[in-house]
């Protein structure tokens, strides 16, 4: 009874803070005024990418940046970020429920990504992405320097690019996809695996999809772990990180709240949410929090936080058919004081400075974005449906109005650190401080964004410059899109202007840092599409509308079913593949000559859950294996083996959309990759197997519930 009174309390109080017309200095946000027209608002993307694995030296450029650095677990990649997989590593990204796993020597680029839209960019390397819904309206691409390929439905694609883009491979295990060139387009089926050379859909070699390689049976795997999670149960798939609750904490069912999820992880008994991590400023969202859990993605930017009996539950919230929307960090900063000033007093070096505070939002509180919105995402971020906030001033708390949040004073919830280390990106749990009970129950509450502007470091915070070169003309070179890139946020960053001419600058911590010049990679030409319309640079646009189907051998056909042998549609069983099967080309050996088939297996990396520390190239593996034996034997993880079914099964030829087999369901798989730790944690573990770095392998070649939190 007295929780449930709370909740209705806090319900009522944050209904009125939201219609309240009072200005609050630091953290009022507001709604489009009346006369401003609706194409104005550009409400931030509902979704992201999160890269929840690595395994060897993974490097990235976020957009807008101009220096690479390493990777770091939980970062949310969005619009213009590039990766870069080096020799020897593997990553996987989530969009969603879409998983995107890169083998070694991989460039990828994020082209685009929103509600709508999943355009990636790939210049070399190998891509395989499993697509596992594809509701009518959204869009999966993948631009290669030959081709351009959208997924008609779920399934599962794998491209591979050659080191020098001369070629494509494009390798449909399941699902159907149709590839775009200069005036074509052509549908594959799945079981197919063709080589495009150019850019109008020239096939070099194709033939049926081959038996799956080392790094196939990789994907195979980590596609067996999700399949068979737990908390799929409890938490839509659409949010990313879901799988990763499974093997570090617990469900249970509250009266209040339904199904809730424990930690047991990387907590202490004084652990807090959002208290081991860091921030960092990603636009248009603002300032972000990253977390160092191994499962620190999806309670931190989806639901809410309860302090239950005696330990920290997140609260995911009812499952509900709706796509659950991104939020950078789901808290309330304290201060936001009269006269200008933000934030709270700290004791710092013997002095007073500056500090900024936060604790978690509990269930029904809701969190206000930092840049402009329409009422409609508003609703969607927290799971609402209120419809009378037009035309104010949404203010996230009533002036002396206190207890509005449920967890304010809970022993321990509320984290303070210089405001120095906050904008900087530096680890908080490090350098925080105690509020005391005079400072908190005399500071107002918002839960929105802290009203600072970024400065150098806040872009990158937590990352280190990396010290390994990257690819710099792959990462240039031209592909083949339908679509011209969106110009990232980082490059139109409204809000950090915002906050920069407000007044938003901590002392000595540089200059803030606000860009307004598109590069010409994203300019949109005039009229897309168009012959006579110049393509973004690095870009070479293809027009679906006017894309002719084209036939097996790159001609014009005059049906898209054309694509498939027309024998095939009458007779799949004795028909024969659109040119003769091609003998896979094998893995490359050190020195570029080609191996011979019989050496090519097991020459991909082995499976290794840990990633090394702090993501830096790392000494020779048979040197560490000398050193740390018994370290090495108790945490390799050895790569997957193919299993025998999969040797025996014949290989099927290519079929048409119409008669495509069904594919198998896959069995559970026993045992899960055991989750990539956060850098705090690998310096024990960093011991792996000897595993050769060969060249990458030459070019080869499926469930959904919603809900959102709160």
């Amino acid at each position: 009874m007295k929780v449930s009174l709370r909740r209705t309390q806090a319900a009522v109080l944050s209904a009125i803070a939201l219609l309240a017309v009072v200005p609050l200095q630091g953290w009022a946000q507001s709604v489009p005024s009346p006369t401003a027209p609706a194409a104005s608002v550009i409400d931030p993307p509902g979704r992201v990418a999160r890269l929840n694995y690595f395994d060897g030296s993974v490097t990235m450029e976020p957009a807008g940046a101009t220096d690479w650095a390493y990777a770091e677990l939980n970062r949310p990649l969005t619009t213009g970020d590039q990766l870069w997989v080096d020799t020897g590593a593997r990553g996987e990204l989530h969009v969603g429920s879409t998983a995107l796993r890169l083998s070694q020597q991989t460039a990828l680029s994020i082209v685009d990504i929103d509600d709508k839209n999943l355009q990636l960019k790939v210049t070399q390397g190998t891509l395989s992405t499993r697509v596992r819904a594809l509701p009518p309206g959204q869009t999966v691409e993948i631009d290669t320097p030959n081709v351009a390929m959208q997924a008609s439905s779920p399934g599962e694609f794998r491209v591979d690019v050659a080191p020098d883009g001369s070629s494509t491979t494009v390798t449909l295990r399941s699902g159907t996809a149709n590839l775009y060139g200069d005036g074509g387009v052509f549908q594959m089926t799945a079981g197919q695996q063709i080589t495009f050379t150019g850019v109008n859909l020239q096939q070099q070699a194709g033939g049926p999809a081959p038996a799956p390689d080392a790094f196939d049976q990789w994907v195979i795997s980590r596609d067996r772990s999700e399949d068979a999670s737990a908390s799929a149960r409890y938490v839509s798939r659409e949010i990313p990180g879901y799988e990763d609750l499974d093997a570090n904490g617990t469900w249970r069912s509250d009266p209040n709240y339904g199904e809730v999820w424990v930690p047991t992880v990387a907590v202490t008994a004084q652990w807090a949410p959002y208290h081991q991590g860091h921030w960092t400023w990603i636009a248009p969202w603002g300032w972000t929090w990253i977390d160092d859990a191994p499962w620190g993605f999806a309670p931190f930017h989806y639901g809410r936080w309860a302090y239950l009996g005696n330990a920290w539950a997140w609260v995911p919230g009812p499952v509900v058919v709706a796509q659950p929307v991104y939020a950078p960090a789901l808290v309330a900063f304290v201060g936001g004081g009269g006269g200008g000033h933000w934030g709270v007093d700290l004791a710092i070096g013997g002095a007073v400075g500056v500090g900024v505070a936060w604790f978690a939002l509990g269930p029904h509180e809701p969190w206000h974005p930092g840049a402009g919105y329409s009422p409609s995402y508003y609703n969607r971020v927290n799971n609402v449906n209120i419809t009378n906030v037009h035309n104010t001033t949404i203010v996230n708390n009533i002036t002396n109005v206190h207890n509005t949040y449920i967890n304010q004073r809970v022993p321990g919830a509320i984290t303070a650190v210089p405001a120095d280390t906050f904008v900087h990106g530096q680890q908080v749990a490090q350098a925080s401080r105690r509020l005391t009970p005079q400072q908190i129950s005399g500071a107002q509450i918002g839960a929105g964004t802290a009203a600072i502007a970024p400065v150098r470091g806040s872009f990158t915070g937590g990352m280190r410059t990396a010290s390994v070169g990257t690819p710099a003309m792959a990462m240039q070179r031209q592909v083949v899109a339908t679509r011209a890139p969106a110009v990232p946020a980082a490059y139109r960053d409204t809000l950090a202007q915002h906050f920069a001419s407000s007044g938003g600058r901590v002392a000595g911590a540089g200059e803030p840092i606000v860009r307004t010049t598109v590069p010409a990679a994203f300019v949109r030409p005039l009229n897309h599409g168009a012959a006579a319309a110049p393509s973004p640079q690095g870009y070479r646009l293809v027009n679906r509308a006017q894309a002719r189907p084209v036939g097996a051998q790159g001609a014009p056909a005059g049906n898209v079913q054309a694509n498939a042998p027309r024998e095939e549609a009458r007779a799949p069983q004795a028909v024969r593949p659109a040119e003769p099967v091609q003998q896979r080309v094998p893995v490359a050996a050190e020195n570029g000559a080609p191996r011979p088939p019989g050496e090519n297996a097991g020459h991909e990396p082995a499976v290794h859950a840990e990633r090394p520390a702090q993501n830096e190239p790392q000494a020779p593996r048979q040197e560490q294996a000398m050193r740390e034996p018994n370290v090495q034997q108790q945490h390799a993880v050895p790569e997957a083996a193919p299993r025998a079914e999969e040797h025996a099964r014949p290989v099927e030829p290519p079929v048409s959309h119409v008669e495509r087999p069904q594919q198998q369901e896959r069995p559970q798989q026993q045992e899960r990759p055991q989750p990539a730790r956060p850098p705090a944690q690998q310096e024990a573990h960093r011991a792996e197997a000897p595993r050769p770095e060969p060249h990458p392998p030459a070019p080869k070649g499926n469930e959904h519930h919603d809900e959102h939190p709160n």
